[in-house]
């Protein structure tokens, strides 16, 4: 059985690698950390963490260590006291405490203060804080759940991130794939986005051109799900037709090198084959909603040698019976 979790989609292996990891891990009450580079989907990963654990009940909080200066990212998390500096005008609880019970995010714990990660550590050993400003000890119950596009690992050789720490939010890692890694997922995510925003838009759900497809496909994604959501938007902006032509996609790279456009060995060239033969399918599955019946007559082949290929590429109807 193959995992799903709501507004996550996907058909690769590599991803329901992860969906699997997540269905066994969610349950439990162990910190987490999501690495992956920016625009992967971390924090979709947090929300199927939390909204399928035992705290799914409680606060899910969540954030951006990136965004805040120290001072602010501690009165963040912690809570200040009434006049614990200039414009503390009342008394503040800080994220922890309105996580109590639930979950809270730490996004891009990377760029965390060594000073900060040192009170965020204590946290997660004693389950206690002191506001900014006060001295009373407040006791919490939170599971931590991190994200960070950095390798912290490398940064504790590099003395910028404290390896108690690392320890203590390594607990479990999670990794995301690269768009890149996972071509299989394009023509699913790009269905996906294009009536989302068409719905938006108030426009009829468009669909692609096989050459707007082909190009992202072989696009190397460097912005990840993000910039593919962002083209999928600007393409139906553009688009004064019902088929999104390549033209409208205005990929801000040349697309990546394909195998299959090269002179390489035989057996790239196939695995490139295979690679968008499965990606075409995915989009034909997802265009008529699993039926294989409407899918077949879609990709212009008999329902046999369409079932064939099904099960040449391991892909079941059902997931995609609402896509």
């Amino acid at each position: 059985m193959k995992p799903t979790f709501d507004n996550i989609i996907a058909s690769s292996e590599k991803m329901y690698g992860v969906l699997r990891q997540v269905t066994q891990i969610a349950p439990t009450d162990s910190t987490v950390l999501i690495t992956g580079e920016s625009g992967t989907g971390k924090e979709l990963i947090a929300n199927a963490l939390h909204h399928n654990s035992p705290r799914k009940q409680g606060p899910f909080i969540k954030v951006n260590c990136a965004a805040m200066t120290r001072e602010l990212v501690e009165s963040e998390l912690f809570g200040h006291e009434k006049g614990a500096f200039t414009g503390a005008l009342a008394l503040r609880a800080g994220k922890f405490e309105a996580a109590d019970g639930g979950t809270l995010f730490l996004d891009e714990i990377g760029d965390m203060s060594v000073e900060t990660q040192a009170k965020v550590l204590r946290v997660l050993q004693e389950r206690e804080l002191e506001r900014v400003g006060g001295n009373q000890t407040l006791k919490v119950d939170v599971r931590v759940l991190a994200a960070t596009n950095r390798n912290l690992h490398q940064m504790v050789q590099e003395g910028k991130f404290r390896e108690d720490l690392y320890y203590r939010v390594h607990v479990i890692p999670v990794s995301l794939p690269p768009l890149r890694e996972r071509p299989e997922d394009i023509p699913l995510l790009a269905s996906f986005f294009l009536k989302r925003f068409s719905h938006a838009m108030g426009k009829a759900v468009l669909e692609l051109s096989p050459e707007a497809l082909r190009h992202l496909m072989l696009y190397d994604w460097p912005g990840n799900v993000r910039e593919l959501a962002n083209v999928m938007e600007r393409a139906v902006v553009l688009s004064t037709t019902p088929q999104v032509s390549s033209d409208l996609l205005l990929l801000r790279r040349r697309p990546a090198t394909h195998a299959a456009e090269s002179h390489c060995p035989l057996e790239p060239m196939r695995e490139a084959r295979d690679k968008f033969e499965r990606a075409y399918l995915v989009q034909v599955l997802s265009a008529a909603r699993g039926n294989v019946s409407r899918a077949s007559a879609l990709a212009k082949k008999d329902r046999a040698e369409f079932y064939r290929l099904l099960h040449k590429y391991a892909l079941d109807p059902l997931v995609f019976k609402n896509a």
